[in-house]
């Protein structure tokens, strides 16, 4: 069974950074990128919240901050048990939100036992004696692993330099023992520490969510009680020096949060070295219902509807590169940009996308050769005008639920070398096909890492980027294949 923690997000709508190294502002971001990376690429049985899931719970602005924060954490498909730190406020107040679990709870084979322990002086804490019995129970009739959780570290004295641990420590770790506690699980202290063992019990102390690399603990338990424990960072390797190309802005019609300011802070966060805006160019020029039309007919672009000048004197204003600000430019049902040529010179980055085809679009009920032929004669118009990239190359598909045609990908590899266009991997509402990547790797295509980022969280998470060119069977330097 695999066992995901995440401890001490601290969250505080209220302020940027305290304590030091707290990201507390950027919290509420951090456990939805959290939500996102377990769902789609860890995949846990099982994921714990170890408490001080807000900085200031005894505040109304501290329960306002849990509810806002729960809200990204019921996007977690996995079974969630949540317990209350120091900072949460009260036990009753804390569990007015989260669901409120079990003293013992049973998943997929292993016992989690459920401690919420009253603190003592120095951030410290205190079992009590009908807390420590519940271990008897627990072992009772249960011959699996069992998982000890609690917020404070309980742990051996002198095992470790934790300032934090149980003022009856040697109580709570002699209960563990006699129980066969397989992992005694805690938060609290932030930089955590590795796994220690003493009388068959592992002893473990997952770091905080808010600080570092920002990381996810995984436990690896398997059905005889062996561990394997290893941390899921949310911010990228800053040496690996990747480049998000494609990031929309608060001008896009479908952006949640995106505003150029903060998404400057967040792409510095999350490790990117640099970043590359590339709104929708038919949302600066057309009114949302015109934008889908634009795409499908010849259309007039009013004055009164133009955003473009509004968008790059802003960005500039909020000292985003010019040669970092670009767009995304949509395929029009010709094959030609939806961007009059004056301003094409103006766009020093640009990305093409196909986001409407005409057959699709007017609901058409054609043959699958007939959507293929369609589509690569599009691109075969629209990949002359010279991108960066393509964007999520067959999405339209996607989006539509139809396959893509078969016969699709040859003749795109073909054409993208041809005009030395990168191919875009991007997960956004999308799965790009590992056979097509496959393909422009043989063929020495290029590809870019796009988040195509309509909320915050998603800038730079290259998580799944960089797992898909495994899969692709990629195992090399990934300098030598992505254009950045």
């Amino acid at each position: 069974m695999r066992i995901a923690v995440l401890t001490d997000s601290h969250y505080s709508s209220t302020e940027a950074t305290t304590c030091g190294a707290r990201q507390t502002g950027i919290a509420d971001i951090l456990m939805r990128r959290a939500a996102f990376r377990l769902n789609r690429l860890l995949r846990p049985d099982v994921v714990i919240l170890l408490g001080d899931m807000v900085n200031a719970g005894h505040l109304a602005s501290g329960q306002d901050d849990l509810r806002t924060l729960w809200q990204h954490v019921k996007l977690i498909s996995s079974p969630v048990i949540a317990i209350p730190g120091n900072h949460d406020g009260p036990v009753d107040d804390f569990y007015q939100v989260a669901p409120r679990p079990a003293p013992i709870v049973d998943i997929a084979g292993v016992r989690f036992v459920v401690n919420l322990d009253p603190e003592r002086p120095g951030y410290n804490a205190f079992r009590e004696e009908c807390d420590l019995a519940r271990l008897v129970e627990a072992r009772q009739d249960w011959r699996g692993p069992i998982v000890t959780l609690q917020h404070v570290p309980a742990f051996p004295l002198g095992l470790h330099s934790c300032p934090y641990n149980y003022v009856n420590a040697t109580a709570v770790t002699a209960a563990e023992a006699a129980a066969g506690v397989t992992l005694s699980l805690s938060g609290h202290y932030h930089p955590g520490f590795d796994p220690l063992n003493a009388d068959g019990v592992t002893y473990l102390a997952a770091p905080a969510l808010c600080e570092g690399a920002f990381p996810i603990t995984l436990i690896d338990l398997d059905e005889k009680g062996g561990l394997t424990i290893s941390h899921e960072n949310l911010k990228m390797p800053e040496t690996a020096g990747l480049v998000d190309t494609h990031v929309h802005t608060r001008y896009a019609y479908c952006n949640e949060n995106m505003e150029p300011n903060r998404i400057a802070a967040f792409a510095h966060a999350f490790g990117l070295a640099e970043f590359r805006l590339s709104e929708h160019s038919g949302h600066l020029l057309h009114t949302c219902p015109d934008y889908y039309r634009a795409q499908d007919a010849t259309i007039p672009a009013p004055a009164e509807n133009r955003r473009l000048d509004a968008y790059l004197a802003e960005m500039a204003a909020a000292d985003i590169p010019a040669a970092w600000t670009g767009l995304e430019i949509d395929c029009r049902h010709d094959g030609t940009p939806l961007l009059a040529p004056a301003d094409w010179e103006r766009i020093p980055f640009r990305i093409g996308a196909l986001h409407q085809m005409p057959s699709i679009h007017r609901r058409l009920d054609v043959s699958q050769e007939t959507l293929r032929d369609e589509f690569l004669g599009l691109m075969e118009r629209f990949l002359q005008y010279d991108f960066f990239s393509l964007a999520h190359p067959f999405r339209v598909f996607r989006r539509a639920k139809l396959p893509i045609p078969p016969g699709c990908f040859s003749p795109l590899v073909r054409m993208l070398k041809e005009t030395d266009t990168a191919a875009e991997i991007n997960f956004h509402t999308n799965e790009p096909p590992v056979e097509f990547f496959r393909e422009c790797l043989d063929a020495g295509v290029k590809v870019t890492l796009g988040s195509d980022a309509h909320n915050l969280y998603e800038v730079g998470d290259f998580a799944l980027h960089l797992d898909f060119l495994k899969r692709c069977g990629f195992n090399g330097d990934w300098r030598d294949i992505i254009r950045a």
